[in-house]
C-alpha cells in the first residue's frame, strides 16, 4: 500500500511540474488532440509549426 501511495505521490509531482512549465512556456506549449483514436500532438518551434503523428514529426514554416 505504501509503494502504491509514493507511486501516486511521484506522478502527481511530476503532472505538477510538467503543468507549471508548460504555463510557464505559454506559446511553446504542447496541445494533444485525439484524431482516428490516435494521439496527435502540435507545437511550434522558432518560425515552424509541427505536429506529431504516428511516430512522425512533420513542420510546415509560417508564413508572416
Amino acid at each position: 500500500m505504501l509503494m502504491t501511495t509514493n507511486r501516486v505521490l511521484k506522478g502527481l509531482l511530476i503532472a505538477a511540474l510538467l503543468v507549471s512549465g508548460v504555463a510557464h512556456g505559454g506559446d511553446s506549449a504542447i496541445r494533444v488532440s485525439h484524431e482516428a483514436g490516435q494521439p496527435v500532438a502540435r507545437f511550434t518551434i522558432g518560425d515552424s509549426r509541427c505536429v506529431l503523428k504516428d511516430d512522425q514529426v512533420r513542420c510546415t514554416p509560417v508564413s508572416k
